[in-house]
């Protein structure tokens, strides 16, 4: 690396290495998921009161999923060429749009007009957040950084429904708008302290390098297999608890708020579990594996605290495989080129959650909720059975996150 690349490094590093900075990334990673969640776990029961049914509320939340790879790619790339703070801030405002207009439609195609918005802001906020926090985070410790970020958006994971059911209960459905939109403006207020990073060259070539070798295939696959189960939870979770279990909002809100919580806590754990042998074997295997079961599990359970030990016992595999994803995102791909290939691990995990939107959305019509946390469930422990031996073997990260930061720069940082 050239003298004036290390000095870039340096200077980068030591910043991202500062505790406020961290702080900082996981506050609004925070902030944007409990308003985004807010919204979002509650949406399904919105739109069963307007009339909406179960086929269409399947297509509309897919709608929402999909449409984040309008902007995806662009902004992945995008964030490795110009200001990655600037387009965070795009996905902000996108994101009041949003929650505007989506707890302002009354009829199908309302909502069809206004659930691109969803996706938009999603992979605005979502992908450059995360591409910008890879490019300013040394190497030392990764998985324990990773984590506390991770326990920022669990955290809000568990907060925002816990707040939207309070909300809803109190003063319906406009009270949770009027909250979505306060949380959207405490984000913005959270991105314009974040820190810029450097511009680079494009490079078409090494991005085809980083997606065509054989780990990074094997890494899209179960990508796109695990998110699944995510489209599925989105689709049918809030509603297998208020329809089947006749859950109170309030109720829903703290299912939501155990869950998050309990992510939040034991993510650092796994982290440090993690940076001590920098082994992926036990985490990957064993995440898929106990997501799996309790999945299936979820589908049987006949009350509220029966619902909040399984979900989890779940999200012990969820904290498992969602720390390896973001580790061997951190490990596959160089720093000059994190955004535009991280985009592509988000965009193939969007297409596993819109396919898990959609065929829940028709499972739930046929033959109820619970039906779909049985399949999806299956299809993570049939994964394991037949590629997890594969999985062990490729997918290893030790060699490159013991190396050097592998930044290509081109010009000195801007903050």
């Amino acid at each position: 690396m050239p003298a004036n690349d290390q000095t870039t490094a340096s200077q980068i590093s030591s910043g991202a290495a500062r505790p406020a900075v961290l702080i900082n990334f996981s506050l609004c990673v925070f902030t944007f998921t409990t308003a985004n969640w807010m919204l979002h776990s509650f949406l399904p029961i919105y739109m069963k009161a307007q009339g909406i049914a179960d086929g269409e509320i399947g297509s509309i939340l897919g709608l929402v999923s999909i449409s984040a790879l309008v902007l995806m790619l662009p902004l992945g790339l995008l964030s490795d060429l110009f200001s990655p703070r600037r387009l965070v801030l795009f996905g902000g405002c996108i994101f009041l749009l949003f929650a505007a207009g989506m707890l302002t439609a009354k009829v199908y195609w309302q909502f069809l007009v206004v659930a691109p918005l969803g996706g938009m802001a999603g992979s605005a906020f979502y992908i450059v957040l995360y591409a910008l926090f890879l490019k300013v985070i040394d190497r030392n410790s990764v998985g324990k950084k990773i984590a506390f970020y991770q326990s920022g958006m669990y955290l809000g994971f568990g907060v925002g429904p816990a707040i939207g059911g309070l909300l809803v209960r109190e003063g319906g459905f406009t009270a949770l708008l009027l909250g979505a939109l306060a949380g959207g403006l405490v984000v913005i207020a959270l991105i314009l302290r974040l820190p810029e990073t450097e511009t680079f060259r494009f490079d078409l070539g090494g991005y085809q390098r980083d997606l065509r070798q054989s780990r990074t295939l094997l890494f899209l696959v179960l990508a796109f297999v695990y998110a699944t189960h995510f489209g599925v939870e989105q689709t049918s979770f809030t509603l297998l608890m208020k329809e089947s279990l006749g859950f109170p909002a309030t109720r829903i809100g703290l299912v939501y708020l155990a869950i998050g919580s309990w992510m939040a806590i034991i993510a650092p754990f796994a982290g440090h579990r993690f940076d001590a042998d920098q082994n992926l074997r036990t985490l990957l295997l064993c995440g898929l594996v106990i997501s799996g079961i309790f999945q299936i599990a979820t589908s049987m359970v006949p009350s509220f605290p029966y619902m909040v030990v399984v979900r989890l016992l779940h999200t012990v595999g969820d904290v498992m495989m969602i720390l390896s994803m973001g580790v061997m995102t951190a490990a596959f791909f160089p720093g000059a080129r994190m955004g535009g290939s991280s985009a592509v691990v988000f965009a193939t995990r969007t297409c596993g959650v819109f396919t898990g939107n959609i065929g829940s959305g028709f499972i739930n019509g046929a033959m109820g909720y619970s039906a779909s946390f049985i399949v999806s469930g299956g299809v993570l422990l049939a994964f394991v059975i037949l590629a997890g031996a594969a999985l062990a073997r490729v997918l290893v990260v030790k060699d490159d996150l013991r190396s050097a930061t592998r930044i290509e720069h081109t010009g000195p940082p801007r903050y």
